[in-house]
């Protein structure tokens, strides 16, 4: 998995405006391979975390497969047609890999993967440009309650 979400990144690296974004992907997609290595060179078996995966977005129709495999001793992703969702913006055509998390209610996304479906954060920035938390977890809370308020 990591390799291949370094190959992902490789190839998306040719965009120039991906450039500033390029090795700090590259470092933390290689992570997991290098705690591995280390972990096994010391012989443990330890869990590692797939930080990369969450960049992959929700989409519930997603024919995507994560799962441990024995004979690689490690978690593959299995990808299927549904995975590449294509988007046109600005005339330039893009395409993004998506993973399902399974059929959950908007209560568990939200708590439990930080997001509900068809609510953006646009437009959310604090006073130094940097994204500001609070207007975000506003946002989901307003969100979460407007459309089940009258539940």
């Amino acid at each position: 998995l990591p390799l291949s979400a370094l190959a992902f990144g490789i190839i998306y690296a040719s965009d120039p405006s991906m450039n500033k974004f390029y090795i700090p992907l590259s470092i933390v997609a290689a992570a997991p391979v290098a705690l591995t290595i280390i972990a096994d060179s010391k012989g443990t078996k330890e869990a590692v975390m797939l930080p990369l995966i969450d960049s992959a977005n929700h989409l519930q129709e997603a024919d995507s497969v994560i799962e441990f495999d024995p004979s690689v001793d490690g978690f593959v992703l299995s990808l299927g047609r549904k995975c590449l969702v294509k988007d046109v913006d600005d005339g330039r055509e893009r395409a993004q890999v998506c993973i399902s998390y399974g059929v959950r209610k908007d209560s568990e996304l939200l708590l439990n993967y930080g997001f509900l479906r068809g609510v953006t954060m646009d437009g959310i920035k604090s006073d130094d440009g940097d994204v500001d938390r609070s207007q975000i977890r506003q946002r989901l809370a307003e969100a979460f309650l407007e459309r089940y308020s009258s539940d």
